[in-house]
């Protein structure tokens, strides 16, 4: 069946977050480490987009940070004092403006809290709708208890 993203019949292990009220999740595998935002110092960095207040230093490395709320369009901003960064692997072959952060092999994906884990089989693909939605960073979707959960691509986060 087209319709229906499963890479290879292999499961998915997933890290679930909410940003803006809404559930999403990324793969596992990308992530390098979650950290408490409020344990890290953010250098605002001249140049950098709206979405992107600046920079952490997380496991030793200076890191791009993304703000999910702002990148997906949800609002001003995360809220909320149990935000955190989920430190995770970028790869950026084929990205748009790749050049402008090439020195970066990752990124910090600033979320309202990470709610959990999950395992699937099968993801859907993302939904059409337009080039503003924020569904071009999400590599598929799927359902859990009646919600539906958006799994993202980091890489697709960054160098656009």
């Amino acid at each position: 069946m087209s319709d229906i993203v499963n890479e290879n019949a292999e499961q998915h292990t997933l890290l679930l977050f909410k940003t803006g009220g809404i559930c999403f999740a990324c793969e596992f595998s990308d992530v390098l480490k979650i950290e408490p935002s409020a344990d890290h110092k953010l250098t605002p960095a001249p140049g950098f987009p709206d979405y992107m207040p600046g920079t952490a230093e997380l496991e030793g490395v200076v890191a791009p940070v993304i703000d999910t709320s702002k990148r997906f369009g949800l609002g001003s901003g995360v809220t909320g004092g149990r935000s955190c960064y989920i430190l995770t692997r970028i790869d950026l072959d084929g990205a748009k403006n790749a050049e402008a952060f090439e020195r970066f092999d990752r990124c910090a994906a600033l979320v309202d809290e990470v709610t959990g884990s999950d395992t699937v089989e099968t993801l859907l693909p993302p939904p059409s709708v337009n080039a503003e939605s924020y569904s071009r960073y999400l590599k598929g979707v799927y359902t859990k208890n009646g919600e539906t959960v958006y799994v993202i691509s980091p890489h697709k986060l960054i160098g656009e």
